[in-house]
């Protein structure tokens, strides 16, 4: 049994690519072409290429694409509706775009937003919702929600900070809203180390990113034209973030391989639930959710396999509507479903660099945690 801490995730580069990352790290720093250079253009390319959409663009974090794409729809005094299970970042950017924040609950045995609930949070107010791609699952009920939309004169972003790579069908996640946000985060599936990118057909909107990305400036980047920020991603993160595109099937194969591990060893013990993929549906896995009864202890089960030397996650708890800084709004009060199947979902290993002998630890020690 391995001697050392079972990450719960974490990136990987293979040897070769480090050797040639470092030479062309190398070259950028000869040139001292340290932003705009070609490798952010290599590396859009091949991201907008891989999804089949027309326009992406890198900025140095999923939140200041997120709140780009609310600027340029003015959400200022208007309501956005937000799974309560995303990361915290998908509801401040609502507030640093001046808009107001309406969480939705999630259904228990898929994580994802219930359409149900969506709906009847609809107001006058409403202009928009952001959908998150949980854990790197398609969204089992994006169709619906995407026609709901299109219906009611809603835009639809995908949060797809979670989902390079999932598809539904032959179609990637990140080409069915209105626009897409990505991370590349140290965790996600392909990093760039920090950063995010911004994805749509909109060419008005691809526009609107380049002038708000720095400081709203025109094309000679002299005349200012608009209030804006400074987002762009550095040169040298576009070179790890071509690196890791280029291996992206790569990573999703292996991590769909874990995840059928998993699946198998635990789909059949009573007192586990774990998450579908929907038929037709593929996932990037960028997390593995292990759903628990309640007759377990979560955090005791997290105590017993961190001393087995398994690490584990959550995948969000406590959920946003629970947080501080959202908690104490009335229209944000309870999300049930949520706030009782999170409590119980811890998340397993899952990345590329995990080792057959890892995967076998793992099952191992769940097993053994839950004393089956």
């Amino acid at each position: 049994m391995s001697q050392e801490l079972i990450r719960s995730s974490r990136p990987f580069f293979p040897k070769e690519d480090i050797n040639a990352i470092l030479s062309d790290l190398g070259l950028v720093l000869e040139e001292g072409k340290l932003r705009n250079g070609k490798n952010l253009k290599t590396f859009e390319k091949i991201v907008s290429d891989y999804l089949g959409i027309k326009y992406a663009l890198s900025l140095d974090s999923d939140s200041s694409a997120l709140e780009t794409v609310l600027q340029y729809y003015k959400i200022k005094d208007r309501e956005v509706i937000v799974s309560t299970n995303s990361f915290i970042s998908i509801p401040n950017s609502v507030l640093y775009a001046g808009g107001q924040v309406v969480f939705a609950d999630i259904k228990k045995e898929t994580l994802s937003m219930n359409p149900v609930d969506l709906y009847k949070k609809i107001t006058a107010k409403t202009c928009g919702v952001i959908l998150t791609h949980i854990a790197g699952f398609p969204h089992p009920e994006l169709n619906k929600i995407q026609e709901f939309c299109q219906n009611n004169h809603l835009f639809l972003i995908e949060d797809a900070t979670h989902a390079m790579g999932a598809a539904i069908a032959d179609q990637k996640i990140g080409t069915f809203g209105d626009a897409a946000i990505f991370a590349f985060t140290p965790t996600k599936v392909a990093t760039t180390g920090e950063g995010g990118m911004l994805v749509t057909n909109d060419s008005q909107l691809a526009d609107y990113a380049r002038l708000y990305s720095y400081y709203g400036s025109g094309p000679e980047k002299t005349q200012f034209v608009n209030l804006g920020r400074h987002m762009l991603l550095p040169e040298i993160a576009a070179i790890l973030g071509i690196y890791q595109m280029r291996r992206i099937e790569e990573f999703i194969a292996k991590r769909n391989q874990i995840a059928a591990i998993y699946n198998e060893a635990f789909d059949q013990i009573n007192g586990l639930d774990t998450v579908k993929v929907k038929k037709d549906n593929r996932c990037s896995y960028y997390k593995y959710p292990l759903i628990l009864n309640s007759k377990f202890n979560k955090a005791e089960i997290q105590k017993k396999l961190l001393n087995n030397r398994v690490e584990t996650g959550t995948i969000f708890y406590p959920p946003c509507h629970m947080q501080t800084i959202y908690a104490s709004e009335t229209k944000n009060r309870s999300l049930l479903n949520a706030e009782d199947v999170l409590t119980r979902t811890i998340t397993l290993p899952m990345h590329t660099a995990l080792t057959d002998q890892d995967i076998s630890q793992v099952v191992t020690s769940v097993k053994k945690a839950i004393d089956c």
